[in-house]
């Protein structure tokens, strides 16, 4: 963070992409079309490969076969990123997705929630 603006920068941040797939955006009820949320979530990869920061993307059941796989067009922006599946809803649960998270070098917990409040709003 940038002590005089008090700001986040690249550096500062990471990209976590929890459950970006086919069964989920199904069930988007909001004012928000899953078309774009899906077209949002594209454009935020694009810009944090852009700013070199360091993503983390999950799935939920693709191994179980209870779900798909991460959207082809999210996963087309998404090149060389291997998602991270997991069995458990609660994504931070998961041994693997939370040791990648704090791979990112990003452990401050406040940022983590402004992740998750971000996506739950979507």
């Amino acid at each position: 963070m940038t002590n005089d603006l008090g700001v986040w920068t690249a550096d500062d941040c990471a990209l976590v992409l929890i459950d970006y797939q086919k069964e989920m955006f199904e069930v988007i009820r909001s004012e928000t079309s899953a078309d774009l949320v899906e077209m949002h979530v594209r454009l935020l990869a694009k810009t944090a490969k852009a700013f070199d920061v360091p993503i983390v993307l999950s799935t939920v059941g693709v191994g179980a076969g209870f779900n798909g796989p991460t959207l082809p067009s999210i996963l087309s922006e998404l090149e060389g990123i291997e998602p991270i599946d997991r069995y458990s809803m609660n994504a931070f649960e998961d041994e693997a997705f939370s040791d990648a998270v704090k791979a990112t070098g990003n452990t401050d917990p406040s940022v983590r929630w402004n992740v998750v409040s971000s996506l739950r709003m979507v």
